[in-house]
């Protein structure tokens, strides 16, 4: 299980610290460098008016710099010579054009996974593929296609977040604890979705779990930020100043703790 997930929490590490640096944020000022899945819930997502926001659609578009070559981007190759092909023809095609292979990819994606059974290995490997290349949309279909392996539901649940459909991302986080209690990440990941959308007092439980089981860096940076989010400057402080005991190197502590201290502590 360890093994084949790698690659997937790589991308999942640190989950989104770059959605802090909105209004009301102390980190905010903290110049982070993130996965570019992190970033589209603060920069590459539209409003759907229902609380949420969604990124449209890309039509199945991998999006990479088509002057890299493959390899040089460290992604090994999961899909089958027919999704690669339509995947080439999306990238050339229309927006009408790229409606009916989007259509046809569906298609040859259900015959792919048809022919080995819907293997969860497989159905994660090609997910995680497109992943890797941020194609999120992607991903998130293909995730979709296996919803009885843990890794399939925790990815589903991440590529929503990611995408930022929070709401979603919170059903299949709380799936994936349903299945594997004992999985720190999904804490962080749902503790997270529910900060986007304002549900503090829920964020908080779940970073607090993450923090427990794990003891890990990004746990304290978002515990703390959404203490300060909820005007809670004292117990925000308090968390930063732990995680620097532990982290004495973390300059995104120092600045959040510095940035806390701005304010009145009650």
């Amino acid at each position: 299980m360890k093994k084949i997930m790698i690659s997937l929490f790589i991308l999942v590490s640190m989950l989104g610290f770059a959605e802090g640096e909105n209004e009301g944020s102390a980190i905010r000022e903290v110049p982070i460098i993130e996965n570019q899945g992190a970033q589209t819930e603060s920069t590459g997502a539209v409003s759907n008016g229902g609380g949420e926001s969604q990124t449209p659609d890309d039509g199945g578009e991998t999006v990479e710099n088509p002057e890299t070559p493959k390899e040089a981007t460290g992604v090994r190759e999961y899909r089958p010579q027919s999704l690669i092909q339509l995947d080439e023809q999306m990238k050339k095609g229309t927006r009408s054009s790229i409606i009916q292979l989007n259509a046809k990819y569906e298609q040859e994606l259900n015959a792919y996974l048809k022919s080995v059974s819907y293997n969860s290995d497989v159905i994660f490997y090609l997910a995680n593929e497109y992943m890797m290349l941020n194609n999120y949309s992607r991903a998130n279909k293909i995730f979709l296609k296996d919803n009885k392996d843990f890794k399939n539901v925790f990815g589903a649940a991440t590529t929503y977040r990611f995408m930022g459909q929070h709401r979603n991302a919170i059903d299949k986080y709380s799936q994936a604890i349903s299945m594997n209690s004992g999985f720190a990440e999904s804490y962080l990941g749902r503790g997270l979705s529910y900060r986007n959308l304002d549900e503090y007092d829920n964020a908080v439980s779940d970073l607090k779990t993450y923090l427990s089981k794990t003891g890990a860096h990004d746990g304290y940076v978002a515990l703390a930020d959404v203490y300060f989010k909820m005007g809670k400057n004292k117990e925000a402080y308090a968390i930063a100043s732990q995680g620097i005991a532990k982290y004495g190197n973390s300059g995104i502590l120092k600045v959040l703790a510095n940035n806390i201290l701005k304010n009145k502590i009650d």
